[in-house]
């Protein structure tokens, strides 16, 4: 029998055991504790994937800015990365907006039928879009980029800046001249969100390395500046003209100060006179000659009324005064007084029974028309240095297109006396026809001819001298640089220029503070814009002839289009004239603006309001003189330029496509006192435009056209629409030699034809744009892609991407989801995202924007296949062989003008086949040019 253990012992040995147990490795069974790791590693290898997806979206170019889509210096040499960076910018398929604006719909759009989707009702804009400091996080698309321009003209604004720009004279090159370009300056700088500058800052002159800087290197940042040119021009010194009858008659020649109109005070700041007139003291017999158009000087001669030696009195209307004295020397007259008769007001007159202005809206009876009387329809712009701008130290030749002999402006209350001396002498101005009776009759006034019995004695006296001028310049960059577009208005006035120009001064601000909210909601037009402040119009062209003379070599390569404007509203009409490329663009444009005074009604529909002339000249003188011109109206209901504005020397001398809008004066209007010092705000305020609608209309159409021409991918311009109405001029031409009967002489077969292959050329460019469209429409993402699932997670956690990167350009670029396209690591390959396979799709985006990069070229150029280097006969300084001011017209157009004038005026179907023939090979050329 075992003995038994000392109880002890046990303890003991238990203890020895867990000792032993303390130094052997315990089994690997996983406690609570380890969880945690596992959770540490997950969270470790998902922040690792995270930050690597931000990695790629910095080195993708999600979230950097437009500018470093393309790396290194091709994004300077590669012309078709402007177009990628609008299509990035702008929202993708959004920047496609209208794309139909410009394609398969054209052949429709030249047979008058036009779309009709308001720009004031489109819903993209988000409600904070009314306040234009707000930054808007979204890519700012054509459509939206409208909407929100047309939230800022308002009339408030433009009432206000007519009282401005009106509130003083500021004839070209004075004191208030100068001042009125700086006060610009200043009014651009601040709605573009520039500091206003010093009156001596970006204040240049014309030909000096900063002016020629601004264009030729300086598209890259918005700038406004000032170029001043030195052109020859003059101001009154003295002037009177006296009836030698006993008691002699000695004419005001001065303008009455009225109650109801304070500003007609300043009535003396610009005295009566015209502009470029030469200095005179002449006497002798004196003879009423109608309208003084070649045609009346012709036909008085023809009645064996002899003009040498004596002076002529004429009225004012048909043709450019200028012209006027240009015939009236011609017959041999030594002098030339104008007068503005009441018969061609229209129906608002004295004679209906309406009161004078500032009672009424009849014309007041001591208002006379200033303006300039250079012989516009030879040259324009400086007389001193055609063809080449007027710098400071220019080397300067005799004004070839200024007058040989004196004249004066008067007002009819100054002719009474003059018109009521040639009574019962000479031929009844009756029997010339209706129309060389005026609208004084009912002040017992008879119109003869003459000559006078008594002698007239003219004096006029000019300070004749090289004087500045001051063009105000701003720039705002987009995306190309080399298909500009320029809009300008002028700022000189003859005296304070209500309607002539600051009503479209006022529109031009409205305009200017709209892309300037733009441009605070992150928007860059596609295409670079121009904008100007054109200074000397009133004395002939002078402030943008003379930039354009500066730039031509530049605006033939890199300007798309020019649009103008000059009195915005002058009366209740609204009309256009265009570049036929152009003209259902404005047309278009207008329709889709509804009108501020009336939302019933579109801006177009206001083409209807006031009247026609010329069926209010019809009713009132039977049928006048045969218009052949009216043959080649165009049946968009735009008419055709011809000159007397700032666009003269863009499209008639550089062949750039240029457009021109205004609120015209019409039959019904109240009158218009043109270049009288009752064109006044008080005008515009009690008459005209009480409420100034019409000014913010205005405002609203020129911008959107701007806008559809800046940021359409394919330029807006028409060529099948030009090139049909190059049949209605043939049909015009034709016209004319049939009346003058020289068809027989005169083949214009080949002409013809040519013309049929230019439309033909045109219908099959215009089928190239739409097949390009809808390549690009398909290779783009769809904008909805990014509006769900992965990309707007990305965006709601921006935040935590910012704070990793700090970068300020990321938040704009990551919110515009629309616009991602990865161009630097184009061999990545992410299967979830929208564009699969990046290489094959960059290259093919790449290939379809150089070929819209190619049709936009030939449509830019299009105008300029009508410039002829060797120029219109007898007046080369005009180039453009399409259209030109007529020769002895001024404003009005003449459409194929050498071959025209060769009939018209030459009377030589020789010339004339000439003609046809180089027009012929121009319109081949053109025609070539379209299908390469």
């Amino acid at each position: 029998m075992e003995s038994l253990k000392d109880p002890m012992s046990y303890v003991d040995e238990k203890r020895s055991i867990n000792a032993l147990e303390g130094d052997l490795p315990r089994p690997n069974i996983a406690q609570p504790d380890n969880r945690r790791r596992i959770q540490v590693i997950r969270r470790f290898i998902l922040f690792s994937l995270c930050t690597y997806f931000a990695f790629w979206l910095v080195k993708s170019s999600i979230i950097r800015s437009p500018q470093n889509l393309w790396p290194g210096s091709e994004a300077q040499t590669d012309p078709v990365n402007g177009y990628w960076e609008a299509i990035a910018s702008k929202g993708m398929r959004r920047a496609l907006d209208g794309r139909k604006e410009h394609t398969a719909g054209q052949q429709d759009r030249c047979h008058g039928r036009a779309s009709h989707s308001h720009c004031n009702g489109n819903d993209e804009v988000s409600a904070g879009v009314a306040h234009p400091a707000h930054h808007h996080s979204f890519p700012v698309s054509p459509k939206l980029a409208e909407k929100i321009y047309l939230s800022v003209p308002n009339n408030d604004s433009c009432r206000a800046a007519s009282r401005r720009y009106t509130s003083y004279a500021h004839p070209a090159g004075s004191g208030f001249d100068f001042v009125s370009a700086i006060n610009l300056k200043n009014e651009w700088e601040v709605a573009l969100g520039l500091p206003p500058s010093g009156p001596e800052d970006h204040l240049y002159d014309a030909g000096s390395a900063p002016s020629q800087a601004r264009i030729l290197d300086g598209m890259h940042k918005i700038g406004v500046w000032i170029d001043t040119y030195y052109p020859v021009m003059n101001t009154p010194v003295s002037s009177s003209v006296t009836l030698l009858t006993d008691p002699p008659f000695f004419a005001k020649l001065q303008e009455d100060i009225v109650e109801g109109d304070p500003d007609t005070v300043l009535r003396d700041e610009v005295p009566v006179f015209h502009g470029l007139s030469v200095s005179g003291d002449v006497t002798g017999k004196y003879v009423y000659a109608g309208y003084g158009r070649k045609a009346d000087f012709d036909l008085l001669q023809e009645k064996g009324i002899d003009f040498n030696g004596k002076i002529a009195l004429v009225k004012y209307g048909h043709v450019f005064r200028g012209l006027k004295i240009k015939a009236a020397q011609e017959a041999g007259a030594i002098g030339v007084l104008i007068f503005t008769d009441p018969g061609d007001d229209g129906e608002v007159t004295e004679a209906n029974g309406y009161k004078q202005y500032p009672e009424g809206p009849a014309r007041q009876a001591s208002s006379v028309q200033r303006g300039s009387v250079q012989f516009i329809s030879k040259y324009p712009g400086d007389p001193s240095t055609p063809g080449e701008p007027a710098y400071k130290n220019a080397t300067r030749a005799k004004g070839g297109n200024q007058p040989s002999i004196p004249s004066l402006p008067i007002s009819y209350q100054d002719a009474i006396p003059l018109l009521n001396a040639l009574k019962g002498s000479g031929i009844a101005a009756g029997e010339l026809g209706k129309e060389w009776v005026g609208g004084l009759g009912y002040l017992g006034v008879e119109y003869f001819t003459g000559p006078s019995e008594a002698d007239l004695h003219l004096v006029n006296e000019v300070n004749t001298r090289v004087m500045p001028i001051w063009n105000t310049m701003a720039v705002i960059p987009g995306s190309i640089s080399d298909e500009v577009i320029i809009m300008g208005n002028h700022r000189d006035a003859w005296i304070l220029g209500g309607s002539d120009p600051n009503s479209g001064t006022a529109s031009q601000y409205e305009l200017i503070r709209g892309l300037g909210a733009l441009l605070r909601h992150g928007w860059k037009p596609l295409r670079t814009i121009v904008l100007a402040s054109w200074d000397a119009e009133e004395y002939g062209l002078i402030g943008s002839t003379e930039w354009t003379e500066d730039f031509g070599d530049w605006l033939v390569t890199d300007a798309a289009a020019y649009l103008n404007l000059d009195s915005s509203v002058a009366g209740s009409k609204f009309g256009a004239a265009a570049s036929p490329s152009l003209a259902w663009l404005i047309r278009n444009t207008a329709e889709d603006v509804l009108s501020g005074s009336d939302s019933s009604k579109t801006v177009w529909d206001m083409s209807k309001d006031g009247g026609d002339w010329k069926t209010w000249r019809l009713e009132t003188y039977g049928e006048g003189e045969e218009d052949f011109e009216a043959l080649a109206t165009s049946e968009t209901g735009v008419g055709t330029l011809g000159s007397g504005s700032d666009f003269t020397s863009f499209l008639q001398r550089y062949g750039v496509a240029s457009g021109s809008m205004e609120f015209q004066y019409a039959p019904k209007d109240p009158t218009y006192h043109y270049h009288s010092i009752y064109d006044s705000f008080t005008w515009q305020d009690k008459f005209m435009d009480p409420g100034f609608h019409k000014h913010t209309d205005v405002a609203k159409v020129i911008g959107v056209v701007l806008l559809r021409l800046s940021d359409s991918l394919l330029l807006p311009l028409n060529t099948t629409q030009y090139s049909i109405e190059l049949g209605s001029y043939l049909k015009k031409v034709e016209k004319v030699a049939s009346v003058l009967g020289f068809s027989k002489s005169l083949d214009l077969t080949s002409l013809g034809e040519s013309i049929d292959n230019l439309i033909a050329a045109s219908l099959s460019l215009d089928a190239k744009k739409e097949v390009a469209l809808e390549r690009l429409h398909k290779l783009l993402p769809n904008p909805h892609h990014y509006r769900r699932g992965l990309f707007r997670s990305i965006a709601r956690k921006w935040w935590q991407l910012r704070s990793s990167f700090g970068s300020s350009k990321a938040q704009s670029r990551l919110a515009t989801m629309d616009s991602w396209i990865p161009v630097d690591n184009q061999g990545a390959r992410f299967p979830h995202l929208p564009i699969p396979n990046i290489p094959k799709k960059i290259r093919e985006i790449k290939a379809v924007l150089k070929e819209i990069r190619e049709i936009n070229k030939k449509l830019q150029g299009f105008e300029g296949g009508f410039i002829s280097t060797e120029g219109i006969k007898e007046r080369e300084w005009y180039k453009h062989k399409g259209v030109a001011p007529g020769l002895w017209l001024g404003y009005g157009a003449t459409t194929f003008p050498s071959l025209t004038e060769a009939l018209t005026i030459d009377h030589s179907p020789e010339l004339a086949q000439k003609e046809a023939d180089e027009l012929t090979e121009m319109i081949d050329a053109m025609a070539v040019r379209l299908a390469d």
